[in-house]
């Protein structure tokens, strides 16, 4: 006679549920800067946490107010909210222990490779598409036509180690915690083509938001009695090396990060043309007449280079796999057709951005498993390009490495990362 072992979850009424300790309570935390109210290019806005609660991480985000110095229309590139900040520092007491160049860069490519086109057109306010003239079309979603010493407000998230934690932060517990935004220069945010490139920007009011959630001096208690406590985080790494004008063959760029556990790598490659969006681009340098691959510990990724001349849009495959998964229906990137075959020396607009993102999962097993990466520790990183047509432009090659990181924070409120 059969019997049944245990009831199915869906009808297993008995199952405790959980519950918040008795007192548990939650506030929104604004933080100002501690360095100044007004901030100009090229300056550094900072905020200090409070030392108190658990911070949610993924409560975090910024908001501000942007005044534009301009004699006419201006065309600000990127994703807006973004883009007036060149760097991102994280702070655990006087240890740097993350910085993030070019971060403007790496949350646009994230808004294009994680957002198709009807969540930003949900966000293009916060986040600043367009302008304030007009209803936007699914292709103004990238970049920003600002009006004569335009006056706005921003806000978004901020991709990092602390907002990017698996569990709430105890904050209680950590040394001071300190984010730092470097301001980018102004001609590094707006197109050279602008009708009138911007003489400044200043922004004011920038206030740093997010959920502080008390749980009790008892829950405090046993957390600090776990000893060390250990953090599954996650984050990016931006760096860039230089391709000439009239390169052609066979090119290998070296790397130095040196990560346990890197989840995907992608490949940008920008110029600093004046019909271009600078680092907003991202084009095909092979001219569709060549391959991209990487070489880390001595193992290449992917095993068949890709190839722009036999299949492109396979490349497009691979960049959602680098993504998560290709069968996962919530997936989706905001890349047009146009915008993918955008190559070397070709012009690009402020709402066709090049988008050639090239994408490599370098994970053994795609799940919740830590350090699930490839380690590259003991080894630089080559990225391998075969160029069949020489290059017209010169161009950044930016290597963006999502990795595995873990924060440890031991009883007496030292802090480290292992990534």
């Amino acid at each position: 006679m059969y019997k049944m072992s245990a009831l199915p979850i869906a009808v297993n009424y008995a199952e405790s549920l959980p519950s918040l300790p008795a007192g548990a309570t939650a506030r929104e935390v604004v933080l100002r800067p501690t360095n100044g109210s007004t901030f100009q290019p090229n300056s550094t806005i900072s905020w200090d946490f409070n030392n108190a609660g658990f911070i949610d991480p993924a409560s975090v985000y910024i908001r501000y107010k942007y005044t534009i110095a301009s004699a006419g229309a201006s065309s600000m590139i990127g994703t807006p909210y973004a883009t007036p900040f060149s760097r991102l520092n994280l702070l655990f007491g006087s240890n740097q222990v993350e910085s993030i160049s070019q971060y403007n860069q790496v949350v646009n490519a994230l808004s294009n490779m994680t957002l198709d086109v009807a969540q930003k057109y949900g966000l293009q306010s916060l986040y600043g598409f367009k302008g304030e003239t007009g209803v936007p079309t699914l292709e103004e979603l990238d970049g920003r036509t600002c009006a004569t010493n335009e006056v706005g407000t921003f806000g978004g998230h901020l991709p990092c180690l602390l907002t990017q934690s698996d569990k709430l932060f105890p904050a209680f517990l950590a040394p001071q915690i300190r984010l730092e935004l470097a301001v980018d220069s102004v001609a590094n945010m707006f197109r050279p083509d602008s009708t009138a490139v911007p003489t400044g920007i200043t922004l004011s009011n920038v206030e740093l938001v997010y959920r502080q959630i008390d749980l009790g001096a008892e829950v405090e208690a046993m957390v600090r009695s776990m000893g060390d406590v250990m953090i599954r985080s996650s984050s990016f790494v931006n760096s860039a090396s230089v391709l000439s004008a009239g390169t052609q063959g066979q090119v290998a760029l070296v790397f130095n990060q040196r990560l346990a556990s890197i989840k995907s790598a992608f490949l940008l490659c920008s110029s600093n043309q004046a019909d271009s969006n600078l680092w907003g681009d991202a084009v095909d340098v092979t001219k569709s007449n060549g391959t991209y691959a990487l070489t880390i510990a001595g193992g290449q990724y992917p095993q068949t280079p890709y190839s722009t001349s036999q299949n492109k849009n396979g490349i497009l495959a691979g960049l959602k796999q680098a993504c998560g998964s290709i069968y996962d229906k919530t997936n989706s990137q905001s890349i047009n057709s146009i915008e993918w075959n955008l190559e070397d020396g070709d012009a690009t607009t402020l709402t066709a951005p090049a988008k050639f993102y090239v994408g490599v999962d370098l994970e053994v097993v795609d799940s919740d498993f830590i350090l699930s990466g490839i380690s590259s520790q003991n080894s630089s990183i080559s990225v391998d390009i075969q160029m069949g047509t020489a290059t017209t432009d010169a161009h950044n090659v930016n290597l963006l490495m999502a990795y595995d990181a873990i924060i440890e924070i031991n009883a007496d409120g030292f802090a480290s990362v292992r990534m």
